[in-house]
């Protein structure tokens, strides 16, 4: 199966100015869920609605059911990423020790270890945000918490898709976004960084939640 990379961020790109396009109360919504801590859930189980499908872009509510997802949408991404998180974890962990006991002249000769430690963590979170990132389609579209679990039939999606055409897919949504924040970076004032960043983070996770949900789509033709 080709994809058409243009195609994709094209429609995902409609798609997110659809959902903000004179659309102040969503927006304004979708901040404060975001940037208060009970809310979060929210904002997460809005974005299993935009992988559900929903178009146009469904409007944001604050409801049981969107905390319900948000939550559910949240401990799937940690369950996959949490490889990644503790290896990440044990190698800082590893690192500090060495630091502690006998200072930076201990660093250089496990250097090579340590680089190749962090290649090894890099791999891993690759790897499992390759499954994370349809795993959480999968339950938004099937409705169903454990269907994002199923990693064998997920798996399957990819074989459909095609590992290398969907790790390039993958590789350039998340190019494309790491390029907007590294050049929000680039202004000199931090607090403005910080309010735009927050302000740009927001349309860009429902823009690569749109991108997956297009993605997971062609898997099941």
């Amino acid at each position: 199966m080709s994809m058409d990379y243009s195609v994709l961020f094209m429609d995902a790109a409609e798609y997110t100015r659809g959902a903000f396009s004179g659309r102040w109360k969503d927006v304004l919504m979708l901040l404060v869920s975001l940037i208060i801590f009970p809310l979060i859930p929210v904002f997460f189980g809005h974005l299993a609605r935009v992988m559900r499908g929903e178009k146009p872009a469904p409007s944001v509510e604050w409801s049981w059911r969107s905390y319900a997802d948000g939550i559910k949408l949240l401990v799937i991404w940690f369950f996959y990423t949490l490889p990644a998180i503790v290896a990440g974890i044990l190698l800082f962990g590893y690192v500090l020790v060495v630091y502690e006991m006998e200072g930076v002249k201990a660093i250089e000769p496990v250097l090579p270890e340590i680089i190749g430690g962090f290649l090894v963590v890099f791999v891993v979170y690759i790897f499992t945000a390759l499954i994370a990132n349809l795993a959480g389609v999968r339950f938004a579209r099937e409705r169903r918490f454990f269907a994002a679990f199923s990693v064998r039939t997920i798996w399957g999606l990819v074989d459909r898709i095609g590992f290398w055409d969907y790790v390039i897919a993958v590789v350039l949504v998340s190019a494309f976004m790491n390029a907007i924040i590294a050049v929000i970076a680039l202004i000199p004032v931090d607090i403005v960084v910080f309010v735009l960043e927050v302000l740009a983070f927001i349309p860009l996770v429902v823009f690569q939640a749109r991108y997956f949900s297009r993605v997971y789509d062609l898997a099941m033709e």
